[in-house]
């Protein structure tokens, strides 16, 4: 039987079972610095990025990993083309699972799908913060977008926010536990997340799967 989230017609919250595991959040320890950041001093967000297309409920994954957002979207680094280090294929297989979870809550299409794959760990120690959202409220460009927490250590803050875009009233407020999705429109949200500030030990850190969903061609 296919269970569809209802507590609103635009976002959805809900927790994964099965599809998180230890072995996944381990590989976020060896993501790579994102070398796009601006300030230079302090590299706070590392990544992997993969994408593709979903295909009869199976991701075609593309050789390809740049990644591009126009600087409407993103006022902080787009307008260029960004190349990332490739997602590992535990995290890969990761997400070939949370996909099947999202058709069976008929969230997206089982074909025709184009799927763009973000892991990211946020870090932070005594002297800086980590910056989530370094751009601000956002649109990302795509029809849908999904924000899955996978892990956290040593830190307050990283606040989930929704912004309707039209109305421009916050319509959610909230800190995803671990194994929590929050999917939504991306359209008719802007999206932000708070930073992160270490609460004890040397260094802290978040880590997310971030996923987007378009019908049309991936650029």
């Amino acid at each position: 039987m296919k269970k569809r989230i209802k507590n609103n017609k635009s976002f959805f919250i809900f927790h994964l079972k099965d599809e998180i595991t230890n072995k996944i959040r381990k590989k976020f320890n060896y993501l790579k610095d994102d070398k796009f950041l601006k300030n230079k001093k302090w590299n706070f967000r590392k990544r992997s990025f993969a994408k593709g297309e979903v295909s009869n409920s199976k991701i075609l994954w593309s050789k390809d990993n740049s990644f591009f957002q126009s600087k409407k979207n993103n006022k902080y680094i787009g307008g260029i083309k960004r190349k990332f280090y490739p997602m590992s294929l535990v995290i890969k297989k990761s997400i070939e699972k949370i996909i099947i979870n999202f058709i069976n809550r008929d969230l997206i299409s089982k074909k025709n799908v184009y799927l763009g794959a973000h892991a990211i760990r946020i870090v932070c120690n005594k002297n800086n913060l980590g910056y989530p959202v370094p751009e601000g409220f956002h649109h990302d460009g795509f029809d849908n977008v999904a924000i899955i927490s996978v892990n956290k250590s040593s830190v307050s803050g990283g606040k989930s926010f929704l912004k309707n875009a039209k109305k421009k009233r916050i319509e959610l407020s909230k800190t995803l536990r671990i194994n929590e999705v929050l999917f939504f429109d991306d359209k008719k949200f802007m999206h932000y997340a708070s930073p992160i500030k270490l609460t004890k030990n040397k260094l802290g850190f978040r880590d997310i799967i971030v996923l987007t969903f378009h019908k049309k061609v991936y650029r």
